[in-house]
């Protein structure tokens, strides 16, 4: 399953975001399910790769019980707070682009603002993590 899912995970979570850009336009009472199918799919994707980044220290040894789920929750955590200042502000730059400017300079301008958001917290939170990993 785990090598499944590193070989497909890419090709499957772009399917559905093209899916769900298609759907913004065709389908507009679709794009909400849609886009929490998609959610709920990446956050299982990579909480999953986060406990299997973490499983091969603990089976070595390295470290215990405690210290596994330490690390696994300063993952997740940091994972959470990405998305949510990516939803935040990709969602306040894509409404205030889209109204003045239409749709598709919203999805663009949202998509945009997402990816830096995220992109910047989760450097911050690498910085911190490394430091409460120790």
């Amino acid at each position: 399953m785990a090598s499944f899912l590193q070989k497909y995970s890419p090709w499957i979570s772009l399917a559905l975001f093209a899916a769900l850009i298609v759907s913004l336009y065709l389908y507009p009472a679709a794009s909400a399910w849609l886009s929490v199918a998609l959610l709920l799919l990446s956050l299982g994707t990579a909480s999953f790769f986060t406990v299997q980044k973490h499983i091969p220290a603990y089976q070595r040894g390295e470290i215990d019980g405690s210290r596994l789920t330490r690390n696994v929750l300063l993952d997740i955590l940091g994972l959470l707070l990405a998305i949510g200042a990516a939803m935040y502000l990709g969602g306040m730059a894509g409404t205030r682009l889209g109204t003045s400017f239409g749709m598709w300079a919203g999805l663009i301008a949202g998509i945009g603002f997402a990816f830096l958001a995220a992109w910047g917290v989760r450097k911050l939170w690498v910085k911190v993590s490394a430091r409460l990993m120790g």
